[in-house]
């Protein structure tokens, strides 16, 4: 029942400030591109500060040896959703065009915005190391197999596959 009280506590914080950055911009108090401006911050500074800081406080040496077995878990989760995800694609008919979308939506969670949040209210700092691995899976297959099914899914292809560069600047992104 705690455990339950706890997200559902978390849900309303994140409902709340929502709801006074909705009243704050509608009385004026913020302007057309704090929107802009605020994400730039989030996306850019905050977000990854803190990445580096939980990396670097909760990911030791030794403790992703400890739980270098565990790599295998958040892996064979990662290829079941790739799995259900081409599965479902034949299912629903998916068009050419939002394939790559669709199966990198399934497969590829939001592990950053909601999952870190959602993770460190549920479980506390001690399940942070195994989010942090499952965040490393998560990225990998984003940056390694997911940008490709996007790339290569061209509506306008007609099943045609053409020869392109791979582009190393866009899989290791600063």
């Amino acid at each position: 029942m705690t455990v339950f009280l706890t997200s559902v506590s978390s849900v309303v914080e994140i409902v709340l400030i929502m709801a006074l950055g909705y009243i704050l911009r509608r009385n004026g108090w913020f302007g057309d591109t704090f929107g802009a401006n605020i994400a730039s911050l989030i996306t850019k500074i905050a977000l990854p500060a803190s990445i580096f800081m939980s990396v670097m406080k909760y990911l030791t040496r030794d403790k992703l040896a400890s739980l270098g077995i565990g790599i295998i878990f958040p892996a064979l989760a990662v290829i079941i959703s790739y799995l259900f995800a081409f599965a479902a694609v034949k299912i629903f008919r998916i068009r050419r065009g939002r394939r790559g979308i669709f199966i990198n939506a399934v497969a590829n969670a939001n592990t950053i915005f909601i999952g870190m949040p959602l993770n460190n209210a549920l479980f506390g700092s001690k399940a942070m190391s195994y989010f942090l691995i499952y965040y490393i899976v998560n990225t990998v297959s984003t940056w390694a197999f997911g940008v490709f099914l996007i790339q290569n899914d061209d509506p306008t292809s007609n099943g045609q596959s053409e020869k392109r560069e791979f582009n190393w600047k866009k899989l290791l992104p600063m």
